[in-house]
């Protein structure tokens, strides 16, 4: 399930690129000037996204002092000079002086790599064509501020003559921009003007929208694509874990242990649950909350209308859920409200995992007022966790603040801010931008080198997590088991774990990950065998590789692709699907031949894995799988009272699906994070558990 990927993996993860499209250094002067050629400049550029203001109507303008918090920064405009924010990166400010005969500009370009200012600059000058530099110098700007700054000029149409006056500053990722055109005849009765307001520029430290970094925690971040609990698709340790709770929760140590639910009883042999809510739990509003608000919630996510893709797998074992789902109910029959304080559940049968559901967003209680509020309701959400949504600049920034109300105590974080697209996170780290980054293949061995200074912020923890192939089994070719065999025989894990992967997972024989109840240790991996691989395809109903159609794969590793031509001579068609929703859409719709893809547990059990997965009724069956058998045997081992016989069938029917090749198991994964040491009471554990509230920083 695709959502940040700060403080754990995802809750399902992909093997996906996207790349973001750069936006053309352009500008719009008074008097009509166009530049030549912005080619170089272009490719350093960030893609402009609109920041929503706080008041309908243009933004305000300002004179004098300006001090940009977000971004850590402040200038002085000379007298009469008049600047305007756009609501952009690129450009921030806009700012005229009072003749219209000079248009000035703040840009703000993330760098992919550390680079000098004065390289920066050079490069993006030369994008121009044909200019003459008048003058190039490094500058001492505003206080500790330094910076590389370069006067040109060029001729426009009509034979108009241009004078631009630039200077760069870097700082970590970010670059700064400051850029003036001027006609050129103009330019030395105002150079005096100019040179004051760009040396006024001054570097800040950063406190958005009040977060310092005396007592906020700050994070990198991607798309979040949505913060409505029942429609989010991602581990509870993600932001709306921070913003939403629920009656129950994993604990560190993954027992599920009492949050909005002060205590429950368990009746009807199994089948009744009745929980009695605290009675100080407030919504961020400071309303009061009442059973009648989870009864709206869950019903809500039950609706086929909102069309949640997690609510049959989290919600469907309460009575009345499915019917709900499938339009035949408009209520949910196993949910009563007994009083303001006591809610009463009633599941179809004895189940012993069922309270690990209600610790998934899905079961995350939300406002009803909020929610009817409009489209727009989680720009803005009420809900009762430990944090607050205070600002969120979609694809820029978002800031979480604490809850002061919280009926679980006070954060000790003032703040958490997640800047989103920001750079890449590994040299934001680096650079004391962000606090936790997770570290990936291109940096493990810089992470892992004890000469590194690194090395000192490690954590590593295993992760109840698998990566597995899976195959379409209602898709030509691998409607037949003798390929979907043949494919996985075809694959060097091995190498590619040790080339690849540079020894970060840990080889996978089992769906079921290690350490967790139900796994298999007896299991042995899938060999590589390319000459038994080419056997089954001449086996197969399609008798040989030259038989297969092409082979659609949104499975985006190249090496997969070329150990399939290469042993198997068929051939391979990869297929990008850039936005993750799309990829999603697909998914859930079962258009997929075959893919990479991967689960991590969402609460320890085995039924997380097997019956989410692989029964043929679940939603999150997504390779059109089908055995009766292996149904029977999921609805049996759900109701197992006997803890070891319920594992014994759990281990019965994982050798069956892999018997089926359905699955492949690739590697269980690892966590490595790397955390700075004022960073204090970050554990990472082998489940996605909300944890922000546990954090505090000691500098």
């Amino acid at each position: 399930m695709v959502t940040d990927r700060v403080l754990r993996p995802n809750h399902t993860f992909y093997l996906i690129i996207s790349f973001a499209s750069s936006a053309m250094l352009a500008t719009a002067v008074p008097w009509s000037l166009e530049p030549p050629s912005f080619a170089a400049a272009e490719q350093l550029a960030l893609t402009s996204t609109p920041i929503p203001t706080p008041t309908p109507g243009p933004p305000p303008t300002f004179t004098g002092v300006y001090r940009n918090t977000t971004e850590g920064f402040s200038l002085v405009l000379p007298q009469g000079w008049e600047g305007q924010e756009t609501g952009d990166r690129a450009p921030t400010l806009v700012i005229q002086n009072p003749s219209q005969t000079l248009d000035a500009e703040i840009w703000i370009f993330p760098l992919l790599d550390p680079q000098p200012a004065e390289e920066w600059l050079r490069e993006a000058v030369a994008g121009y064509g044909e200019v003459t530099i008048t003058r190039e110098s490094s500058v001492q700007l505003g206080l500790d501020t330094g910076g590389y700054q370069a006067v040109f000029g060029w001729a426009a149409e009509a034979g108009l003559q241009v004078r631009e006056h630039w200077t760069a500053i870097v700082r970590g990722t970010q670059l700064f921009l400051i850029r003036v055109v001027t006609p050129a005849a103009e330019y030395d009765q105002l150079a005096g003007a100019i040179n004051a307001f760009a040396s006024s520029f001054t570097l800040e430290a950063p406190a958005p929208f009040g977060a310092s970094q005396d007592d906020s925690l700050f994070l990198g971040g991607g798309e979040i694509l949505t913060l409505d609990p029942p429609l989010y698709r991602g581990s509870p340790a993600g932001v709306p874990g921070a913003i939403f709770s629920g009656l129950v929760r994993l604990d560190r140590e993954l027992r599920v242990v009492p949050d909005i639910a002060g205590d429950w009883e368990v009746t009807g042999g199994g089948t009744v649950y009745t929980f009695h809510l605290r009675p100080d739990v407030l919504f961020h509003d400071g309303k009061q909350l009442t059973a009648h608000d989870f009864k709206y919630a869950w019903e809500r996510a039950a609706d086929p209308a909102i069309e949640s893709p997690t609510a049959r797998t989290y919600l469907g074992d309460i009575l009345g859920v499915k019917e709900k789902l499938d339009g035949e109910a408009t209520e949910i029959t196993g949910l009563q409200v007994l009083d303001d304080l006591t809610l009463r559940v009633t599941i179809d049968a004895p189940k012993p995992y069922f309270l690990q559901k209600l610790a998934y967003p899905t079961a995350y209680v939300v406002d009803r007022n909020n929610v009817e509020s409009g489209d727009d309701w989680t720009d803005a959400p009420n809900g009762t966790g430990p944090f607050k949504l205070k600002v969120w600049e979609k694809d820029e920034l978002l800031v979480l603040e604490r809850n002061e109300q919280y009926y679980g105590g006070v954060p000790e974080l003032a703040h958490v801010v997640y800047r989103l697209f920001a750079g890449r996170p590994m040299i934001m780290y680096e650079q004391g931008e962000i606090d936790l980054v997770p570290v990936f293949t291109s940096n493990i061995e810089r992470a892992q080198d004890p000469a590194n200074p690194l090395s000192n912020g490690l954590e590593v923890a295993t992760q109840f997590c698998t990566s597995y192939l899976a195959f379409n089994v209602t898709m030509p070719p691998f409607d037949d088991p003798k390929v979907r065999q043949a494919f996985a025989l075809a694959l060097d894990i091995d190498k590619l774990l040790a080339v690849s992967l540079k020894g970060m997972p840990d080889r996978a024989s089992s769906i079921v990950p290690p350490d967790m109840p139900g796994h298999n240790p007896s299991l042995s991996p899938v060999p590589f065998d390319p000459s038994q691989a080419r056997a089954l395809l001449e086996q197969s109903r399609y008798g040989g590789a030259e038989n297969l159609p092409v082979i659609v794969s949104f499975t985006h590793d190249d090496a997969f692709h070329w150990m399939w031509q290469e042993y198997l001579g068929v051939e391979v068609e990869a297929v990008s699907l850039p936005e993750p929703q799309d990829y999603l859409d697909r998914r859930d719709a079962k258009e997929l031949p075959l893919e990479a893809t991967g689960w991590c547990a969402d609460y320890p059990d085995p039924q997380n894995f097997l019956e989410v997965l692989f029964h043929s009724e679940s939603d999150e069956n997504h390779f059109g799988y089908s055995n009766p058998e292996v149904d029977s045997l999921l609805e049996e081992a759900a109701v197992e009272p006997d803890h070891e016989a319920r594992m014994a069938l759990y281990q019965e029917i994982e050798r069956r699906i892999l018997d089926d090749w359905v699955a492949v198991p690739l590697w269980h994964n690892r966590s490595y994070v790397l955390v700075r040491p004022y960073v204090k009471g970050y554990e990472l554990s082998a489940i996605g558990i909300p944890i922000l509230q546990d954090l505090s920083i000691e500098r």
